[in-house]
């Protein structure tokens, strides 16, 4: 037998997994503004047609989120920081995903719910990419979190999260491209039912599994 190590990228990934979905589920954006940085998954119940085999997967039981995040503190990019974000980082990151949500058409905020755990900028960014490895989101890659810039403003083509939900401000009309997005999500839903090929990340998706 291998000699364990606690602070192998693999032993520490599964503990920030676990800790983030240990979290308790909130509404969209939570009620109490917080301070911190950290990481975030969101969650979808509602009937739209293009999320019913993830909703069935996941059978209300808030498993397997629709999308993962991060909000870096303000030192991130300027180094290590011991002491975590002052500001409202995470919170601050939420409240714009709601509001996201509640200008499209054809989704309801009250049909989202999250969980967020707030990190030290020396995590956050393993741990957004150990959740989006084990759990492959159908909205990450989506253009769903991203700013409006370049080819994003109206006039420009629809990212695949805007063609399938129109209706953000700023973001360029038309659905040409949403079928395509119908098409993602149910090919991401579908790979949930399935092993992952990587051998760590299935050894790590199943000692997280054991926990939620």
């Amino acid at each position: 037998m291998d000699r364990f190590d606690p602070l192998s990228v693999e032993n520490v990934g599964v503990t920030l997994a676990v800790e983030l979905l240990e979290q308790p589920l909130s509404k969209m954006p939570p009620d109490t503004p917080f301070v911190g940085a950290g990481v975030y998954a969101l969650y979808y119940y509602g009937n739209h047609a293009a999320y019913s085999a993830l909703c069935q997967l996941d059978g209300g039981k808030f498993k397997y989120p629709i999308y993962i995040g991060k909000a870096a503190g303000e030192s991130a990019k300027q180094g290590f920081s011991p002491n975590g974000s002052g500001e409202r980082k995470l919170h601050g990151r939420i409240v714009e995903h709601a509001r996201s949500i509640d200008a499209v058409e054809n989704l309801n905020l009250d049909e989202f719910r999250c969980r967020y755990l707030v990190l030290n900028d020396a995590y956050i960014a393993l741990a957004e990419s150990v959740m989006i490895r084990l759990f492959r989101p159908p909205w990450n890659g989506m253009s769903f979190g991203s700013k409006v810039v370049g080819s994003f403003r109206e006039g420009g083509t629809p990212s695949l999260w805007d063609a399938l939900h129109p209706g953000r401000r700023g973001r360029p009309a038309g659905s040409e491209r949403a079928e395509e997005a119908a098409k993602l999500i149910a090919k991401r839903s579908a790979e949930l039912s399935q092993d992952l090929a990587d051998p760590t990340l299935r050894r790590m998706y199943e000692r997280v599994m054991k926990f939620i």
